[in-house]
């Protein structure tokens, strides 16, 4: 099944929606001879990862991706060490522990378990360098086919920017192999003009929201 009919559709709506906009604005669209504002071109490749997002996200799907997932047990939680002496200004350096913690509780779109019951994630695939500000997380879908992984990775992003000091740049992959359109997803996730577009669709962010509440479990 093509979710919404495929990139043919999606490009036929986006045409749309773009006119719209011009209409708007001018109160006349655009001859097509005329050169494009940089602004509604702008408007348009926004759009347009709003719309790959969602057509990757598989939200139309009305089954299940992996009805039965393998659930692992969780790893017990580690006291973070303090340091004895902190100076009133210092910046307390940021570690692979503390991401995992961040992340870890994250709950999988499909199912009640979160990703690290799934082991879609682990604290072993997460890379911190402190010194320059940076954060990779590579996670792992549980199928290759998996229509989620963009939310899933798309919620990790927002956790993470929701918990992290700003100065943090972070790389959100999927496991090398581990995807079939593994190519396609990083794109996604690493673009910020669409992961900007999608995050502005209330529906994504309900989802985003519901699978980052916490568990009291």
């Amino acid at each position: 099944m093509k979710l919404f009919g495929g990139f043919g559709y999606l490009e036929k709506k986006s045409q749309r929606m773009l006119t719209k906009l011009k209409v708007e604005r001018n109160g006349t669209p655009t001859p097509r001879h005329e050169e494009e504002p940089p602004n509604l071109k702008q408007s348009l490749k926004s759009l347009l990862g709003f719309l790959e997002i969602l057509y990757f996200s598989g939200k139309m799907v009305s089954e299940l991706i992996n009805a039965n997932p393998i659930v692992y047990e969780k790893k017990e939680r580690r006291a973070r060490s303090v340091p004895t002496a902190v100076e009133e200004y210092a910046v307390e350096p940021i570690d692979q522990q503390e991401v995992f913690d961040h992340v870890r509780d994250i709950k999988d779109p499909e199912h009640p378990y979160s990703l690290e019951e799934l082991k879609v994630i682990t604290e072993d695939a997460i890379e911190v360098d402190d010194q320059q500000s940076y954060v990779r997380i590579t996670f792992t879908p549980t199928v290759e086919h998996c229509s989620m992984a963009t939310i899933i990775g798309l919620c990790l992003r927002v956790k993470l920017l929701r918990s992290l000091p700003s100065r943090y740049k972070v790389d959100i992959r999927v496991a090398p192999g581990s995807h079939a359109s593994e190519s396609a997803v990083n794109k996604q996730l690493n673009d910020k003009e669409r992961v900007a577009a999608a995050l502005e669709n209330p529906n994504l962010v309900d989802m985003v929201d519901e699978c980052l509440a916490p568990s009291y479990n």
